[in-house]
């Protein structure tokens, strides 16, 4: 008989494995998982990533027929060109998006001085969203290692490397830079790093707005083990010294600065025909014939999502433990609120809730499947529908006519298709289905 091994300490090799054991990366501390794994797996993912873009333009443009759409490129270079002629941002003209968007647009902006080439800033800004998009990757990868093991981890991010629309969106939008420091907030959460979560949180919300979204739920999630005062105060304070660096001194100068965080973009533009709310409009009047109008459907809308973050909100306060899971599957529903029950749209919006979705459905095959056929619609709709049957306020064909009711049909089935995958997501006993029954029921 051999011998036995007298330390305690050490674990036997079993033959044909290598032995799990802890690790660190960036801080993020991992138990017993394979770092050689975790490498490959990263590897792999950014290489699917790549490859998935690759195909997109090439598919898009050569098989489709269709268009890599730049009309954004062209919006930020044309700003970015004011920058060099001494007209500053806020002050000597009025921008959409807040402060800092003009990270990427200045960085791109480099190489087209060097090249004097509008396509190399297309590029420079196409490469730097790419790099965003990977470090959403990594964020969904490390969240999965919280929530499941290496191997469901690497099929959610996998899934998100592969999701054709969004990687569409990527390369033609700048919805990647405040999504991934949206993601890089939940990670940091999930994984007890409070401040750091509360930081890119405040990050996005000078990049986008829509983050800000997460930070009533990270509040929530964070006092659990702590305390909702403490947190508050924690939150408060970051946002208050981003607001005194970088909001403050523009206010003080040109105090309409501060509209761009109060008004919505395209808010004043009425209602697109890509929203759920325009759809259901069209059904009432115009299927229907229904007296009613479409501010009044708007109106309602906007009171159901109202509601719908209150719900969530008041779900996450009565949870009682720190649940990745759950925090996951809220965020999903409050941020998939935000675009469902809004009168204007456009479609890189998806883009924002993906990561979650990607994580939530990385563990079902069905729930891959739905992912996917939601991808498909994403896609269909933009860039391969747009200006054909639609654009931003009416459908292209008269009302009633066969095209219309095509287009009808498919923005239907597209956020049916939506509502049906959320709803497998949150299906689950534990999950929010259950307590929202619970609390309507009254028990």
């Amino acid at each position: 008989m051999g011998k036995k091994n007298k330390n305690t300490n050490e674990s036997p090799v079993i033959k044909g494995k290598q032995n799990k054991r802890q690790f660190t990366f960036l801080d993020f501390q991992f138990d017993n998982i394979d770092k050689n794994i975790v490498k490959r797996h990263i590897f792999l993912l950014i290489l699917a990533s790549i490859v998935t873009k690759i195909l997109v333009i090439v598919f898009t443009t050569s098989v489709f027929n269709s268009f890599i759409d730049l009309f954004d490129f062209e919006f930020h270079f044309k700003h970015a060109v004011l920058l060099l002629q001494g007209q500053l941002p806020y002050i000597n003209y009025s921008y959409d998006y807040p402060v800092l968007i003009f990270i990427p647009i200045t960085i791109a902006l480099i190489p087209a001085i060097v090249t004097q080439s509008f396509m190399a800033y297309v590029y420079s800004f196409q490469l730097l969203m790419v790099l965003c998009d990977t470090v959403t990757i990594i964020c969904i990868y490390f969240i999965g290692l919280k929530i499941w093991n290496e191997k469901t981890a690497f099929f959610a991010g996998l899934i998100f490397a592969t999701a054709f629309s969004t990687a569409y969106f990527v390369l033609t939008r700048f919805d990647a830079f405040p999504t991934c420091l949206l993601m890089a907030a939940v990670l940091f959460t999930v994984y007890d790093m409070n401040t750091r979560g509360y930081i890119f949180t405040a990050l996005g919300f000078f990049t986008k707005i829509f983050p800000i979204i997460a930070l009533p739920f990270l509040v929530l999630y964070n006092a659990k083990s702590t305390s909702i005062k403490k947190e508050i105060i924690s939150a408060v304070k970051i946002f208050l010294l981003f607001c005194v660096i970088l909001l403050l001194p523009l206010a003080i100068i040109n105090p309409e600065t501060i509209s761009t965080y109060l008004v919505a973009t395209g808010s004043g533009l009425g209602i697109y025909v890509a929203t759920p709310t325009y759809t259901l409009y069209a059904i009432l009047h115009d299927v229907l014939h229904l007296g009613i109008s479409a501010s009044l459907i708007a109106t309602f809308m906007q009171v159901l999502m109202g509601v719908t973050l209150l719900i969530l909100v008041y779900l996450a306060y009565i949870s009682k433990e720190k649940n990745p899971k759950a925090l996951l599957k809220i965020l999903l529903c409050a941020i998939f609120s935000l675009v469902f029950f809004a009168k204007f749209h456009s479609p890189q919006y998806f883009v924002w809730f993906t990561p979650f979705l990607a994580l939530l459905v990385a563990d079902d095959l069905v729930k891959i499947i739905l992912f996917y056929v939601t991808q498909i619609f994403v896609y269909l709709e933009f860039p391969l529908m747009f200006g054909k049957y639609w654009v931003n306020l009416n459908y292209t064909a008269p009302v009633g006519t066969s095209d219309w009711y095509v287009t009808l049909l498919f923005f239907t089935l597209l956020y049916m298709a939506f509502l049906v995958l959320i709803y497998y997501i949150i299906r689950p006993q534990e999950g929010i289905v259950k307590k929202m029954r619970t609390i309507l029921s009254g028990n």
